[in-house]
């Protein structure tokens, strides 16, 4: 009877105190994460007043927050929530979005197709009769803080059924709605949904379109401080770049988005160990930041750290067992400890959680890759290509491993694809090199290799000193570049181009072959005995026959050069050997090379050049850079 009176009486006053005191306590039980009291308080306030949507949003929202998305979306459809207040609409989206994630894991493979295209398919309409309901009554304009979301819930979904063209419209129009709008750009670039010159031409459209309405000072700084924001986002990895903060934001200089992409970029530039320093300071403060994540492991694996590797997957396995970071560190470690089947096996449970995480594809294919399992390479490096069409990395792959193959002409196809959406990356251009090489297109290498060293900041390289600064990893591409001048008979410039590949990685016996190769060209003996010497010395263990030819050949055209000099001091200051000696040397070569060799020698020392480029790491760019093979006459040698 008491029940009765009180309803009675709250019929009678719509604003009755004690509806007001519950929606406070509603209010205050979600700003303390108290869900289930803000359920409970809702649940109360709609028995007082009837179902309406100013209190029907908070309740399905505290719903939604407990992760019972079918739950909430049942209460919004149920009572049509969404056909009155856009907010519920979007929260409805969010739900079925939601769900259908959830519910993936635990229904069979059979059915997943049929729910995911239901329900994706049902959250897009909803968007859609809104917009066409919105485009047909002219009463009221809804603002962009109403249009933002829901696009940006639509391009989600098509994502999931994956159309990522519709998908990439959605989210350009929620930035051209509003500018501010970081997750739309966030998806854009992380997603990889357009190649850098796209993302550049949409930021510069966008700044511009700001630009045309008359702001004030205030407004002007914060769409330079966005626009900054934005730029340092795009993607890092098409040429080697450096950061320069503007002088009006260098309080953003500690400010961890920041670090964040000065490490990328410093990492894209084979400067693991600086990328390693920051990202180890920015852990240090978000010890659990996935985008710095996902650098740090990367520059773990490129320099070999496997137990520092192994902790930290320990640690994202208690703190994230169902994001596709920890299986992406798990993954790395057993990679870099050569368990490549337990690393795949985690790899693809990256990819399985998220489809579009590239470090996971690039590693998952090159695991492949190292066991020579062509067909699942290319099966990883499509599906990755597929994934991301903005991103240049997985064409690149799969060019590379077609050349890997003897295809060169298909290589070439998909590389030249690469360059398209990487015009200025200097790997991309060094395989094209290697290609147009193996097709005996020497001039079409040169200018593919001049355009990539280029593009690292030497144009024109004429002492030696001046590529001291230059990461080791460029080092093929001078090496590479030697070899298509000797093939020019551009011997003099040759020399060059191997010594400079000396400067950056000493005490390689395939340079100091390539060397005395070059200066037996010359009709430069004693510089070519003394190169192939050390080249024999540096790698004996492998006897080589084409180096035990060579050095054999040039001893015994030596004597002939020595004819050449005027007097015996000439000859002393040529090579300063006694005839006892020189015969000695001479003995000594012929006893090797009656000696048994291998005659696969060649290929012994492709597998070594092979596994130094494979040591470099198979995340950040491709490092496995393919090399020249020469002809037979020329006593063929591989970098």
């Amino acid at each position: 009877m008491k029940s009765l009176n009180i309803n009675r009486r709250l019929s009678n006053d719509a604003h009755s105190p004690l509806i007001d005191h519950l929606r406070s306590l509603r209010d205050q039980s979600i700003e303390r994460f108290q869900f289930r009291s803000a359920i409970f308080f809702s649940d109360k306030i709609l028995a007082l007043t009837g179902m309406n949507a100013k209190d029907g949003l908070p309740l399905a929202y505290s719903i939604y927050l407990l992760r019972q998305y079918q739950r909430a979306a049942h209460l919004i459809l149920a009572n049509n929530l969404h056909m009155y207040d856009i907010k519920c609409r979007c929260l409805l989206v969010k739900c079925l979005v939601r769900f259908v994630k959830l519910s993936l894991k635990f229904i069979r493979i059979h059915f997943e197709i049929q729910i995911k295209n239901k329900k994706f398919k049902e959250a897009i309409n909803l968007i859609d009769d809104w917009f066409r309901k919105e485009s047909i009554s002219k009463d009221e304009k809804l603002s962009p803080n109403h249009v933002t979301p829901l696009l940006i819930f639509k391009s989600e979904a098509c994502e999931a059924l994956d159309n990522r063209l519709d998908a990439r419209q959605c989210l350009i129009q929620a930035l051209e709605q509003d500018f501010r709008c970081y997750e739309a750009f966030y998806r854009i670039t992380h997603h990889h949904l357009a190649s850098k010159q796209e993302e550049l031409e949409l930021l510069s459209r966008l700044t511009c379109k700001n630009n045309i309405h008359k702001l004030g000072a205030d407004e002007n700084f914060f769409l330079e401080f966005l626009s900054f924001f934005y730029y340092i986002q795009l993607k890092k990895y098409d040429k080697p770049d450096k950061l320069i903060l503007n002088p009006s934001f260098r309080i953003f200089e500690k400010n961890n988005d920041y670090l964040i992409a000065l490490a990328q970029r410093h990492f894209y530039n084979f400067d693991s160990l600086q990328a390693l320093e920051i990202t180890s300071s920015v852990i240090e403060k978000d010890p659990l930041n996935f985008e710095c994540l996902e650098i740090h492991l990367s520059c773990y694996l490129t320099l070999e750290k496997s137990i520092e590797l192994f902790k930290l997957s320990q640690n994202l396995i208690n703190f994230y067992p169902d994001h596709e970071i920890t299986w992406f560190a798990l993954g790395c470690y057993y990679h870099l400890i050569q368990k490549k089947e337990i690393s795949r096996r985690y790899l693809e449970k990256a990819v399985t959680l998220n489809p579009i995480f590239a470090p996971a594809w690039i590693l998952f294919g090159c695991s492949f890759s190292d066991d020579a399992e062509h067909d699942q390479v290319m099966a990883a490096y499509f599906k990755a290509s597929h994934l991301m069409p903005g991103c240049h990395l997985p064409l690149l792959y799969i060019g590379v491993e077609y050349v890997r193959t003897d295809n060169h002409k298909l290589g070439e196809k998909f590389i030249m694809k690469a360059l398209s959406i990487a015009p200025e990356d200097p790997i991309v251009l060094h395989e094209l090199s290697v290609t147009a090489f193996h097709s005996n297109e020497y001039m079409k290498a040169d200018r593919f290799l001049r355009q990539a060293i280029k593009i690292i900041h030497y144009p024109e390289i004429k002492d030696n000193k001046q590529c001291l600064s230059c990461s080791i990893e460029y080092e093929p591409l001078f090496n590479n570049m030697g070899h298509i001048q000797r093939k020019l008979g551009r011997n003099n410039d040759a020399v060059n181009y191997f010594q400079l590949s000396l400067t950056l990685l000493p005490n390689n016996p395939s340079t100091y072959a390539s060397l005395g190769l070059v200066f037996c060209l010359l009709d430069k003996y004693a510089e070519a005995v003394d190169y192939l010497e050390q080249a024999y010395g540096m790698n004996r263990l492998s006897k080589r026959d084409d180096l035990i030819k060579l050095l054999e050949d040039a001893l015994k055209y030596y004597p002939d050069y020595l004819k050449f000099s005027s007097s015996e001091l000439a000859v002393s200051k040529v090579l300063p050997w006694s005839s006892s000696v020189f015969e000695s040397k001479l003995d000594y070569v012929r006893r090797l090379t009656s000696e048994e060799s291998s005659v696969s020698s060649a290929r012994e020392i492709d597998k070594m050049n092979e596994s130094y480029a494979n040591k470099n790491g198979t995340i950040k760019r491709c490092d496995q850079s393919s090399s020249f093979l020469n002809d037979s006459n020329d006593q063929s040698l591989r970098i």
